[in-house]
């Protein structure tokens, strides 16, 4: 089974091998120690209980009542297994426990998997970003949640 708990410094080596394993143009190291930072922003990190290995992580920033999903994947060989979808169901939960009326994300026009797997958490495609991706040009697709406040 898996624990989600925040990433700590010893966990970048492992999220940016997973950043390389996922991604055509993966961020920085340093761009991820850099997340570990910032008040406004959160690296969760995806463990197998035993091991203690990191098999997925999401990175996402909460500004005012927003939150803005930046970076998200999981190993190759775990994919498909739930880890996905339970981190950003545990992210999603604490985006309404704070309140949150928002969450936004960019993700690869030509990334069908991951938008079919936003849209089942309720994502909506609400514009188009063109030439965002820097490596090849290709436009990015704007998504978002609208949250619905719990009656106090």
């Amino acid at each position: 089974m898996w624990l989600i708990v925040p990433a700590q410094t010893t966990d970048i080596d492992q999220i940016y091998a997973i950043e390389k394993e996922c991604f055509s143009t993966p961020w920085s190291k340093e761009s991820f120690y850099e997340e570990l930072k910032h008040s406004y922003s959160s690296l969760w990190v995806a463990k197998d209980k035993q091991t203690q290995t990191v098999l997925g992580f999401i990175c996402f920033w909460v500004l005012w009542d927003e939150m803005h999903i930046l970076n998200f994947a999981v190993k190759k060989a775990f994919q498909g297994q739930g880890i996905g979808s339970r981190l950003l169901e545990k992210v999603l939960s604490y985006a309404r426990q704070r309140g949150l009326k928002w969450v936004g994300l960019e993700v690869r026009a030509s990334n069908h998997r991951a938008i079919n797997f936003y849209h089942k958490f309720g994502f909506k495609k609400i514009g188009r970003r063109p030439r965002y991706y820097h490596d090849t040009g290709e436009d990015a697709i704007l998504m978002e949640l609208k949250l619905k406040n719990k009656a106090k």
